[in-house]
Formats: structure tokens, sequence, C-alpha cells
């Protein structure tokens, strides 16, 4: 068996921690001191030595400001830093200002609980320059001058505090002042210690993270004091002592809020190497699922995040039930992108009365989790024997494998190469080792990955059991040596008990053969008397680590075989009813097998029956038949169905074998069909029989239960529950379920003419065999030969191979009359103007126009598919316009209309006296020429404008029309109100009731 120690090995962003380079380079100390001031031992800070200090120092003075100073040094790099490089400066202060800094956005919480005061007590700042020019700036006296990625105090493993400066610009030197507030009285001196500047990855310390700090959102100043929040010992989550851990809280807490700690790496690693973390919670909040209220999240620098999970997805149920028990947990992470910071945020679960904290004990990098990937034969053995296990580790490069015989500390066994593989000493019981990976000369390692190894006893004789030589043989009949074994595995056959005569299947040795079947069942032919007494030895090899009785040690068996001169035949044939085989297994314990045997016998001679192991006696009668009981059980559990029949004590020579004719299940249908409709279930399957019950499999399987719902394909089978396989076999039924689609049609709304006297079977579908039903599912069929009724929706089942669809298709009808339809043609036709051109509209969508026009021209439409036509009036006298067409869709398809047109002059129509003109042209392109639709003297006449489009769908309609139409729909149907209508040909309709004047006319929009 392999398992992992951790419980999940999911990726994670996590790489390292200030982004200063693409590629590693060691640490570069300052070197120069280009400016100090109040300065002791200065030269200490540009030794290279982070042990040794310079000491900045500042005074408060005497009064009125006298004798006051401050200090400051100013210590410069070799050459100019690049933008975003990180610098680290190690310092110590007199006040306890550090640790308040360290909490980054919690520094005025912080400071007002350890009473350290920020601004007038001693402050310092610190400069990043570029030559004489600041780059960057932070003071300590600004409560979150130290809260970003561009200046924070962090920590290291040993309790040191550290500056960490990021500049967005190059620079080459940095400056620390040392000052006094305003607070701190009089006569007072204060000191800044500081070890040096330096920048670089440095020594990477195999994977072990080098800084860390703490923020938190939403705390309180009770809560932080009082309440159990903040973080405490954060340094004990970077020491490398996995028994110390930092603290996680927000104590007992109804408000929503955060807490975080950061662990920085001091570089970028993107060899693929994994990242742990080791942390415990307490586990009554693991059952409030506080594993949802934990992020991790991965940064490269000051860049935005590149991975963030939350814990509960990187847990399995094996590593929930360790933390649930009380136990901390490795989590391992598979970096994908390079970053140098992992930072665990744990927010805060509302309403919950439990002081909410984790634990961190360990952060750290190593190579992944080893895979095992020995095969099974190498993890399986024998007892006395050894062997070898071999596992790898992706990207091997520099690491290597280190073999454990405990998952947590215990003996280092050996150490391998990825791959390469590991040897076991002689092993005699079941042994269990764990393998880490590490990179090489490096401590720290991944989590072990368990491989047990599982040895296999040596089998012995006693193990081995055979039937078949419990009595003498006759040497006219087969011996057959049937071997079983509590160890699953293979016999084999030898002619002595130092396996150097092996019995093959089919060898022949004289007159005597030997035939082995796959379960090792022996049967000999040819054996004498004369030859006897017979040894044979039988060895058995596990099927699981190939195990097998060494020489000496296997079973041996003893066959004696007697040759008889007395002739006999038995008559007998045992044969059981499925009614008596019912009865055997409700209860029936014996059943007489009788025959009859003729020959050389004697009446009242003995006669044994061998039944699945086990003698049987009886006595021959006068008439010669016998009758002997035996167990039902053993009968009907005979291995090969076969009785051996003894007489005197030895085995018959004709007739030694009396077969048991056991039942069969017969079911005469093997193939059902049924309909998808019906929702077949297992109670529809046609068995026969009363006792039968229904499974899923040839052997064992589950028992089906009659709701259970019959699947198309699948084969089911027949048994008789408590009744063996081996003794009646199971009958498989395949089952068929005819699922009938669904009918479809050319419209589920069918409109019908009444004068048709329409019935169902009108009704229109494209299948030709349907049913019609008055409801979507059960209900009544309905006759086709009845009327259709209108309004009625009717429901239509498809019919194939006598099943219908399972959803029936749902078609409402409509019932109407001749001409519900009636032709419409719009249109001026009271004195209208000659040698003017008119449209007139009929209904649209329909067939087969045809348009005729007397005293006029048709200048536009008027073909067999346009539902308009423009006339230009020539004639005064004998004017009409006549149109028809075929609509399919009423029951008179046939329509036409006539219209009469009174035709005049145009003076006559307007009147001079009326000033009324149409300018039947616009362009609405806002040019200040001819924007508008315009109609001569139309301010002095009360009116009603409408416009419509080609196809009769009004557009524009307004009342006391002022020429202010600029091609603008406010009317909603074709385009939506206020959409601009495109260029093309349109038809106005303008009425004036004092004028008794009704205008038609086109006109022309164009943009």
């Amino acid at each position: 068996m392999i398992r992992k120690t951790i419980l999940k090995q999911n990726f994670i962003c996590l790489l390292l921690f200030f982004c200063a380079f693409t590629h590693a380079q060691d640490k570069v100390y300052v070197n120069a001191i280009s400016s100090e001031d109040e300065v002791t031992l200065s030269n200490n800070a540009i030794d290279s030595d982070l042990t040794t200090s310079a000491t900045i120092r500042a005074s408060s003075g005497l009064a009125l400001g006298l004798g006051a100073y401050d200090g400051h040094l100013e210590l410069t790099y070799p050459t100019t830093l690049p933008a975003n490089t990180t610098s680290y400066l190690k310092i110590e202060s007199e006040e306890d200002i550090l640790s308040s800094l360290l909490g980054g956005s919690l520094v005025g919480l912080l400071s007002d609980i350890t009473g350290v005061v920020l601004i007038g007590n001693q402050e310092f700042s610190v400069e990043a320059l570029n030559n004489t020019n600041v780059v960057q700036q932070a003071s300590s006296s600004a409560a979150d001058a130290f809260s970003s990625d561009e200046a924070r105090v962090i920590i290291d493993k040993n309790g040191d505090y550290f500056l960490a400066l990021t500049p967005s610009s190059p620079y080459d030197r940095v400056r620390l002042t040392n000052s006094m507030g305003s607070l701190i009285g009089l006569s007072q001196e204060r000191d800044l210690d500081v070890y040096g500047a330096f920048y670089g990855d440095g020594d990477t310390t195999c994977g072990a993270p080098n800084y860390t700090s703490y923020s938190g959102n939403g705390i309180s100043l009770d809560l932080l004091d009082l309440g159990g929040a903040g973080v405490t010992n954060p340094d004990l989550a970077i020491d490398g002592d996995r028994s110390t851990f930092s603290k996680l809280g927000l104590g007992i807490i109804d408000v929503a809020a955060d807490i975080e700690q950061t662990i920085y790496f001091n570089s970028a690693d993107d060899t693929n190497d994994n990242y742990y973390i080791e942390i415990g919670i307490d586990p009554s909040l693991t059952q409030l699922d506080i594993a949802n209220s934990i992020e991790v999240i991965g940064q490269n620098g000051a860049d935005a995040p590149v991975y963030s999970e939350n814990l509960a997805n990187l847990l399995d149920l094996d590593l929930l039930t360790l933390l649930q028990s009380g136990e901390t947990v490795i989590i391992g992470f598979d970096p994908v992108t390079p970053v140098d910071r992992v930072t665990v945020q744990l927010s805060s679960l509302v309403g919950v009365g439990i002081d909410q904290n984790i634990r961190i004990f360990d952060v750290y990098r190593a190579p992944a989790t080893p895979v095992i990937t020995s095969i099974a034969e190498d993890l399986n053995i024998c007892a006395g024997s050894s062997t070898t296990i071999t596992a790898e580790v992706q990207n091997a490069n520099n690491a290597e494998l280190r073999w454990y015989d405990a998952a947590d500390n215990g003996n280092l066994l050996a150490t391998t190469n990825s791959g390469d593989a590991f040897a076991t000493p002689i092993l005699n019981s079941d042994t269990t080792y764990y393998v880490a990976s590490a990179e090489i000369g490096c401590a720290q390692e991944s989590p072990r990955t368990e491989v047990e190894v599982n040895v296999e006893p040596i089998p012995t004789a006693a193990d081995i059991t055979v039937l078949g030589n419990e009595n003498a043989i006759c040497s006219s009949n087969n011996v057959v040596l049937v071997p079983s074994s509590s160890i699953n595995g293979t016999f084999s056959w030898y002619l002595d008990a130092n396996k150097t005569t092996e019995i093959t299947d089919g060898m022949v040795s004289g007159d005597v053969t030997y035939e082995i079947d796959d379960n090792g069942v022996m049967t000999i032919t040819g054996l004498t008397e004369a030859g006897g007494p017979y040894n044979y030895y039988v060895a058995v090899k596990d099927d699981l680590a190939g195990c097998e009785n060494v020489s000496g040690d296997l079973q041996s068996v003893e066959v004696n075989v007697v040759d008889v001169a007395k002739t006999i035949s038995i008559d007998s044939n045992p044969m059981i009813s499925l009614d008596g085989l019912l009865d055997i297994f409700n209860g029936t314990n014996t059943v007489d097998v009788t025959g009859t045997v003729s020959g050389d016998v004697i009446p009242g001679e003995p006669i044994s029956l061998a039944v699945n192991g086990k003698l049987y006696d009886g006595v021959v009668a006068a008439d010669s038949s016998f009758s002997v009981e035996v167990d039902a059980l053993d009968l009907v559990s005979d291995l090969d169905n076969t009785l051996e029949a003894f007489l005197q004590g030895v085995l018959c020579t004709v007739s030694d074998e009396i077969l048991v004719d056991l039942p069969d299940l017969l079911i005469d249908d093997v193939l059902q069909v049924f309909c998808a409709a019906d929702f077949p279930t297992i109670a529809d399957l046609q068995v026969g029989l009363g006792d039968i019950i229904l499974f899923d499999a040839l052997t064992d399987g589950l028992q089906l239960t009659a709701e259970t719902p019959l699947v198309n394909g699948q084969i089911y089978f027949a048994g008789i529950l408590d009744i063996p396989t081996s003794i009646l076999a199971r009958v498989q039924i395949e089952v068929t379920i005819v699922d009938v689609p669904t009918p479809t049609t050319n419209s589920t709304d069918q409109t019908f003419c009444n004068s048709d006297t329409p019935v169902v079977a009108d009704i229109q579908t494209d299948q030709t065999n349907v049913m019609f039903y008055d409801s979507a599912s059960g209900g009544d069929a309905i006759d086709p030969s009845s009327p259709i009724e209108n309004g009625r929706s009717y429901y239509v089942a498809a019919v194939e191979n006598g099943c219908e669809s399972s959803e029936r298709l749902m078609i409402t009808t409509t019932l109407v009359d001749d001409g519900s339809s009636p032709i419409t043609l719009t249109g001026e036709s009271v004195k209208v103007c000659q040698n003017r051109s008119y449209t007139y509209v009929t209904n649209s969508g329909k067939q087969d126009y045809s348009w005729t026009v007397v005293g006029g021209t048709i200048t536009e439409g008027g073909t067999s598919t346009d539902d308009f036509v423009t006339v230009s009036w020539t004639e005064l006298t004998n004017t009409d316009i006549n149109v028809s067409y075929v609509d399919d869709s009423t029951c008179s398809p046939n329509k036409m209309m006539f219209l009469e047109v009174e035709v005049t002059t145009c003076g006559m129509v307007l009147g001079e006296e009326f000033c009324l003109k149409v300018f039947n042209e616009f362009s609405p392109n806002n040019d200040g020429f001819n924007d508008v639709f315009t109609v001569q003297c139309i301010e002095d006449y009360s009116n009603t404008v409408e416009i419509y489009n080609r196809n009769g769908n009004l557009v524009y309609k307004t009342a006391d029309y002022r020429n202010t139409w600029d091609g603008m729909a406010n009317v909603k149907g074709v385009l939506n109100n206020g959409d601009h209508l495109p260029s093309g040909t349109y038809y106005y309709s303008i009425q004036i009731p004092e004028l008794e004047r009704n205008l038609v006319g086109w006109l022309q929009l164009a943009r």
C-alpha cells in the first residue's frame, strides 16, 4: 500500500520576496559612508558584518532647544541599483518602535497597546537617494509609513529587525536619520543602531524563509488588546523548529475582519520546487468550516498576487480528519509562477462565539513529494527475502531521496537519486518505509511518502488439503485428486518431494496419463494395483507474491489402487427438479439416491456413496436395488455433480460414477421488449415463476427491487435467492426499450375552415401512425373521425412497433368562417391631381398580386409580388384601380377590391386660395438645407399627418403639423420610438378637416 503522509499536493504559486533582479545573485553590501553626523563607530555599518553596529545619536537638548541635535548616517553602494531593487537595513531602536511597525496596517493600534508614542518620542526616518536626489522616504512618525511593499519592517528567525526598501527608481545610497520628538522631555538622548545594509539574494538557506511580517484589517483596539487578535511570535513560523509556532488570531469577533502573516524568501525560485506550510487549527473551528476563511496567497514583489486559494480547496478528507483530531498537517504546493512571498490570511467567521485562531509551525521550500514507481511484485515479497523500492521526484535536478523507518523522525536508512532503487534487508514480516525528497546538502525535506512492503509467508505442507485418495480406487477408474488451500494461488504437482520432476498437463509416463485443469485438479488414468501404492506431491504458489512450498515441505498424497475381477454395473440417475431444489434450500434435509446393481453382485452386500467428500452407506437388496439416504445439500453441492459408488469397499469397475442431474432455470423469453411510454420496471419482466429474483450480475451482485426502472440494452439476471449460482445458474434477460420520438408538425397552432367540416384526423403531423388524446399524459384517446373543436388542444403520440411516444405533441386548433380576412386598399381616391403620383397599398404577405389601373400609369410596384402600386393619373375621367391576390391563410383564398378615383387638376384640388403645396423630397442631414418635410401653408389649418413606409407600417404621426419632421420615427413598431428612418420612399396622408381634404402621396427621404 502506498500512502502520502501529507494529504493534498495541489499547486500554489509561492515563490519569493522582493523583486530585485530576474536571476539570483550574491549579497552586495554598502561599502562607503557618504555623510554622517552624530555617529559612533560608523565603519561598523559598512564592514559587511551584521553582528557589529554603528550608533546614530539624537538629543532633545536643554530648554529652548539649546543643545538639541539629530544624527544621520548615509551609506553608499559600489554601484547604482536598478529600480525595484530591495535593500535590507538591519537596525535596532532604543524605544520599542520596531515591534509596532512590524504590524503593517496595525501600527497605530499596536503602539497604543505597547505604550510607544510614534510621534513625539524617538523617531527615525529612512531615505533612498540617487546621488543627492531622494527617490523614496519613510518615517516612523507616520502610522502607515511601513505598511506597503515600498517600505516595510520585517523580522528574521532570530528576532532581528530589518527595514526592507524597494524604491521604484534607481538609487545608490540609503540614509538613516535618528531624531527626538517634542514629547520626550529635556536632556534626553536616544540611540539608533545600524548594523549594515545590503541587496541581493545571498544564501537561500536551502529553501528556508528569511523574514516575516504581519498586518490586519477591521480590528479594533479592544480586540487587539484584550480579545486575542493579532499575531503572536511571528518569528517562530520561520525558525525551522516544528515544535514552535506563530499564532494568528481574531479572538471572539462579530464583525468582518482579517489578520495575515507574510513569509518572505530571499530569492525567487523557478525550479518548480514545492512549498510547504505546516498548520494547526482548533478542532472546534474545523467543524465550523473555518478552512473556507483561510486564504493562501502567492505574490512576486509588489506585483499583484499571482495565486490565491482557500484552505478548504487544498484539503482532502484525510487531511481534514487530522485537523479535526487536533493534529498538525503539512500542505504541499507546486508553484507554477515565481513568487517571493507567501501570505496566510485568516478572515473572521461572523457570529461564532469561539476564539478564532490558527497556528503556523513552519514554512519552507523543498522538492516535490516522491512518487513510488515500484511494481506490485516489488512490494509483495516472500518471507526471508529482500526487495528493492524505487521512487521518483519531479524536477529531480540537485535532489536526492531519503529513506526512513518512521513517518516522523526515525532512522535514515539510505539516500538515493531519484529513480534509483532502495534495497531492503531480509524481511520476515510486513514492513513500512517512508521516503522524502530534499535538495542535496539541505535539511529541508518534502513530506514523506509511505510505502508498505507486504511480506507473505512461505506455504507449508499443512496449508494444502487433497481429496480423492480417501479410499482405494479401482484400477479401471480415473483417480481424481482435488487440492485446496486457504492460500489463493496456483497448484503444482510433482513425482518427488524435492520438486525435481514436475507433473504437467498431458504428461504420459508408460501406461499412465496425467491431466491437470486450471484449478489444479489432477486426473490420473492407467494406474494398477501392481504398481501401488503411488505417492504424489503438491505445492501451492500464492498469487500475490509468488511464494511456493520449499523442497521437502510439499503435501504428500498416497493413492492405493485395487484390481477387481468382478464385473458390476450401476444404473442410477438422481434427478433433482426445480421444486425439489427449492425444497432442499427451504429445509429438506435428506434425499434418497436409488438405483440397481448388475453383474457380480451379492444381495446384502454393502454399498457406499462418496458425496461431496463424505461417505453414505447402504446395502444391495435381494432384487439388486439400493437406496442410500444422503445429505441433500451435499448432494447438490458436489464439486463435479458426480457421485462415486463403492461396493465392499472397492469402487465399482464399470458404473463407478453416478451423475446428479440438477435442474436448469428456464425462462421462455430472454429477450423482452417494452415501451418507454409505459415506464417499465423490474416488476414488468416476465419470468414465469414466483420465486424468481432479479440481480444486476451473473454471480453475486445486488438484488433489484420491483420498482427499479428498466434500462434499454441492459442485461438482468434471474435467479432464486439463497441458491448458489454454482448450483442453479442465473438466466440472462436482455431488455430492449422502444422509445418512440415525439411526433413533429409544421405548426402547433393549426387553422381549419368550418366549411370543410374538419375532423381530428385532418390535424397535420409529419408522422402517419399517431394517436390523439385529450391530455398530455394518461387521459382518453380521441376518435380521429371526431369533429375538430375550435380552440381545443389535442395531444398527439407517435406509434411505432406497437409503442407510443413517451411525450405527446400538443396542437391547438382554430376554426374560422369564410371571408374572415377581408382585403383592404388604401390610398387617395377623391380629387387626386392629374399627372401626379399616388401610392396605393393592400394587405402584405399574400401571393399572386394582380393590379389593374384605368386612366393612369403604374410608375412603381404593381408586380405579382408587390403589395403596393404607385400610379400617375393621366386621365380625368374613367379612372379606377383594382387589386386581387391569393390568401391561403383564409378559407376564401381569392381576394379582390375595386377603388374608383376622382381625378382633377392640381389647381382644382388644392386651389390657389388654399396655398397648399406638398414638397415630397427632403434630406435630414443637418446641413441647413431642406432638412425637414415641408407642406406649404400647412400652418394655416388644423391637420393630422401620418407617414407610412413601403410596407404600409405607420412610422410617424402628429396633429397640427408645423413643418418640423426630420425623418425620426415616433411610433413604436418596425422601429423604436426615436430611431432615424433609413433613406427610401415613404407615403404621406394629410387630413385637413376644415377643407374636407385628404392629401395622399409619396415622399422621398434621402440622407
